[in-house]
């Protein structure tokens, strides 16, 4: 009996142990710590695709500046449907080469009068991302404008991100 006693109050102090570390751990953990972010740029449209089912693909070459991360360049492409709705993914990569961040948004479009002009609003969200940006979080609003007849963008993205290094 007495080894069954001391078996048992061995493994609840374990127990005890195991879940008093476990919660100390918890919450030490640090959150993931968001700050403002800013992002805007120009684009440069390389390529526009008709797809089935009435959508159309519109890859772009973009640069700029965004706080936290720099100059960037980098590509999106996104898809759009005839009722005025996309969707996009982007990757921005930092002047050094090694800091980036992934992206994906979606909103409405709508196109002017003159079919050159179609402005945009969404949001993203931070999927991702390298370096400085690694695990990378966040989210916010977009607002662009590009000119088919022009072949080029404009852009402003607004919200947070993970505060870099803190993944």
């Amino acid at each position: 009996m007495n080894l069954i006693n001391t078996t048992s109050r061995w493994i609840g102090s374990s127990m005890l142990v195991v879940v008093l570390t476990v919660c100390v751990l918890a919450a030490h953990a640090a959150p993931d710590e968001q700050v403002a972010f800013t992002a805007t740029a120009t684009a440069t449209i390389t390529g526009v695709t008709k797809l089935p089912g009435g959508l159309t693909q519109v890859n772009f070459n973009t640069s700029g500046k965004a706080n936290h991360l720099g100059d960037f360049t980098g590509p999106l492409t996104r898809i759009q449907d005839n009722q005025g709705n996309f969707g996009s993914t982007a990757v921005i990569v930092g002047a050094n080469g090694k800091d980036s961040v992934f992206f994906s948004v979606s909103g409405r479009f709508e196109s002017s009068k003159d079919k050159c002009l179609v402005t945009s609003t969404g949001t993203y969200t931070v999927t991702g991302g390298a370096g400085a940006f690694a695990n990378a979080t966040g989210s916010g609003t977009i607002v662009t404008q590009f000119d088919l007849c022009a072949n080029t963008a404009t852009g402003t993205y607004t919200g947070t991100i993970s505060k870099p290094n803190s993944n």
